[in-house]
């Protein structure tokens, strides 16, 4: 009789790890849709607003009409797909490549911004990330994907002019972006990275989401997830770490947060920020929430330009020693 009662438990404990297991895995499959493709239909109708993505907020309507002085760009990704971007340029030597943020496009993030670049002086690339915009893609890059992508659009500029100097700003999931490519070998071009609001990795922004969604056990959650992503999209979300990628970077970069940023903490950056090997800056807007810094900030555009500006003299000092043979 005990021994039948032990099998009894033993077959329902083995019923019920695998009810867990099958209810684990249809989260899974279920969430990380959610986070990568393009035209999910729970991430339109609730993702959004439950994620605490600020997109609406982001939409400037007033600068309209500096985006129609711009040209559209393309070019083919490594994978095929058809990437778009609006230029703006006025003969200048020094060009900026603005990355807009996780689920938005170029014309919705970095319009401003790259108004407030052309002012200054410098020619402008907006691209649209892959499966964001006008950009062709099923699935998002996550900044994984992307950093490939931006070295072709670095290429774009340099065919025009090999002798400009490029500076890399980047939203959020393009901040993670510039960060995650820095981490290749980068053109001698490229002068300094900007970067607002990035995160460390994939695995922290859903280890800090997924308890808003579910009360699914993290760790099994993060390994099943890790496994689904390379069988969906051809990698794990282990390998987005932009904390390692960045360890290999000896470019000066400003890192810019927002201390009141709920979406992705401070402590992002200030990992990053230990992370990087180059020359480095970090500036945290009090009061600030995630990407508010850029339009209620009136510190932030005095920094990132300064941040340009305080590299131009020693990178002109620099060709001239090369001009001269030095």
């Amino acid at each position: 009789m005990i021994w039948l009662l032990i099998v009894l438990l033993i077959l329902c404990g083995s019923l019920y790890y695998i009810y867990r297991t099958a209810h684990l895995k249809k989260g899974v499959r279920y969430f990380v849709s959610a986070i990568i493709m393009r035209n999910n239909e729970w991430y339109v109708k609730e993702g959004r607003k439950k994620l605490g993505i600020p997109y609406e907020n982001r939409i400037n309507e007033n600068v309209d009409s500096f985006w129609d002085q711009g040209a559209d760009c393309t070019l083919v990704s490594g994978d095929d797909l058809l990437l778009t971007a609006r230029v703006f340029d006025q003969c200048a030597k020094t060009w900026v490549i603005c990355l807009h943020g996780y689920r938005s496009d170029g014309r919705s993030d970095c319009q401003g911004p790259a108004e407030k670049f052309w002012q200054a002086g410098y020619n402008v690339l907006v691209p649209d990330l892959r499966a964001h915009g006008r950009s062709e893609g099923k699935e998002i890059g996550l900044g994984w994907l992307d950093r490939l992508d931006l070295l072709l659009w670095i290429d774009t500029v340099l065919e025009k002019d090999n002798q400009s100097r490029i500076y890399l700003y980047g939203l959020g999931m393009g901040a993670a972006t510039l960060l995650l490519a820095s981490g290749e070998v980068m053109p001698t071009q490229v002068s300094g990275l900007i970067a607002d609001s990035s995160y460390t990795s994939v695995y922290s922004g859903i280890r800090s989401s997924l308890p808003q969604f579910s009360r699914l056990p993290i760790k099994r959650f993060l390994r099943i997830a890790n496994r689904y992503s390379k069988q969906l999209v051809g990698y794990p979300f282990l390998q987005i770490s932009v904390t390692r990628q960045i360890g290999s970077n000896h470019l000066p970069v400003l890192f810019l947060h927002g201390e009141a940023d709920t979406f992705l903490a401070v402590s992002e950056s200030n990992t990053l920020m230990e992370a990087t090997a180059g020359t480095k800056q970090q500036v945290v807007f009090p009061e600030m929430g995630h990407l508010q810094a850029v339009t209620d900030a009136p510190e932030y555009w005095p920094t990132v330009l300064g941040f340009i500006a305080q590299q131009q003299p020693q990178t002109l000092s620099d060709r001239k020693d090369v001009e001269n043979g030095n």
